[in-house]
């Protein structure tokens, strides 16, 4: 028994030295090499270890083709595990250094849905809405030809239809106040327009929200 426990031993030990050793020596390798990892560790769901190869790729390979994709490739993993603000960063990261006239309204596009997917209990985040509405406007101003122009339009109104929500419970806040001049107020910022020819159904609030909520 006592052998086969120091074989086992042994067995962890030389597993954790080799381990060990290949991460020592994971340094000045081809810019192929970080790219394939990377894509690697997004197939098993690891943007960590992925987000860590991208730092190794970028250090020593500053120039690599394989870096702006990259960069959209991890971008847009981040989206799919609702991680927004990564995903922002690299799209914005993407914009900075790698932007030109053909591709700008795609990654401002993408930088916009990573806005709308992230939209997700925001509802009293007045900034995050009008933030966010103003970049939607920026965009159909300064691309109104562009391919993507449908999809902004329609999370345009989605985000004023939010933005009409949040300021329907904030005049209810002050109607239950009593206090008739900022009830006022925030009715009048609501888009009746477009509530009219949209018919929007309220947002669904769970209970247990409604309780510690307004």
């Amino acid at each position: 028994m006592l052998f086969y426990r120091q074989m086992a031993f042994l067995v962890i030990l030389l597993t954790l030295l080799v381990a060990c050793a290949k991460q020592n020596n994971e340094y000045n390798k081809p810019a192929s090499f970080w790219y394939q990892s990377i894509l690697k560790e997004i197939k098993f769901g690891n943007l960590e270890a992925a987000d860590n190869y991208y730092s190794s790729l970028q250090s020593e390979h500053i120039n690599s083709p394989l870096l702006p994709e990259a960069m959209l490739i991890l971008g847009q993993a981040h989206m799919g595990q609702e991680e927004y603000i990564l995903a922002e960063f690299y799209f914005d990261e993407y914009l900075k250094r790698y932007g030109t006239i053909q591709n700008a309204d795609y990654i401002a596009f993408l930088k916009l849905q990573a806005h709308y997917y992230g939209f997700k209990n925001q509802s009293k985040d007045q900034e995050f809405v009008s933030d966010t509405i103003q970049s939607l406007d920026d965009f159909i101003n300064k691309y109104p030809n562009s391919r993507y122009l449908p999809f902004v339009e329609y999370m345009q109104v989605k985000f004023i239809l939010g933005q009409n929500e949040l300021n329907k419970a904030i005049a209810n806040v002050y109607k239950k106040q009593h206090k008739k001049e900022a009830l006022s107020k925030y009715l009048d910022r609501i888009d009746e327009e477009l509530e009219n020819e949209t018919h929007p159904k309220p947002s669904h609030i769970p209970w247990y929200v409604v309780i510690f909520n307004w």
